[in-house]
């Protein structure tokens, strides 16, 4: 188990390794807030324990391991910063100082649903890369799935994705329960592009066109009938 301080500083080594050239002690001291001492300390902790190559005056690399875990921090971080900022309405500046605190507990279930919902997103709100998932990112969104306004009345199905770059209406579809994992069931089709009638968990939804066409979901046979 990686200690969460292990956790930020390979974080932090990782983000100022990134335009390729070694880490200093002074950087590090300045992004922890600590003494370069205190770094220089833990340098050799973290060369002891495999994780970064350091040499004195030359600067600190991550190893392979060391690697792995400072950039799946890093994408938790902005993973949740995105998740933060378009789901749950904080400022950029306020999502920054909460993703710090939850990227340490942020187990890799819940980073998968959260990449799942968000429709893999590649940046976080300042517009820097989410790094890539360890394996395939790509296996966050393998369900085959269509929009719901391809569902005919009478299907069910499974919500997979969201697909929304509105985040004022992303943050309204979930509101209405419209969150992936769930079963739908599709009651109507309005004529004349009137909206779509679903069955949510015992809660019938009358949902847009436009805002159906936002949800992605797997088919999965018909409605159960009671």
């Amino acid at each position: 188990m990686v200690s969460e301080n292990v956790e930020e500083y390979l974080e932090c080594i990782w983000g100022l390794t990134q335009k390729g050239s070694p880490a200093k002690t002074k950087e590090i001291a300045e992004r922890m807030k600590v003494s370069p001492a205190s770094v220089t300390e833990m340098m050799q902790k973290l060369a002891d324990m495999g994780y970064v190559n350091y040499e004195k005056y030359k600067g600190v690399t991550l190893t392979e391991r060391g690697t792995e875990i400072g950039a799946k921090i890093k994408r938790k971080h902005r993973l949740l910063e995105r998740f933060l900022v378009d789901v749950l309405g904080l400022k950029n500046e306020e999502s920054h100082e909460e993703a710090c605190r939850l990227e340490h507990t942020l187990s890799d279930e819940s980073e998968k649903r959260i990449c799942h919902m968000m429709n893999n997103p590649e940046t976080c709100p300042d517009g820097d890369p989410i790094p890539k998932c360890k394996d395939d990112c790509s296996l966050c969104m393998s369900e085959p799935s269509v929009p719901l306004t391809d569902v005919v009345k009478g299907d069910k199905a499974v919500i997979t994705h969201l697909v929304c770059d509105d985040t004022v209406k992303m943050r309204r579809i979930i509101s209405m329960g419209i969150v992936p994992g769930r079963t739908l069931c599709v009651e109507d089709r309005l004529p004349m592009g009137g909206p779509i009638v679903l069955m949510i968990q015992d809660c019938k939804i009358a949902l847009a066109k436009d805002y159906a066409a936002m949800v992605h979901v797997s088919p999965t046979g018909r409605c159960d009938r009671r």
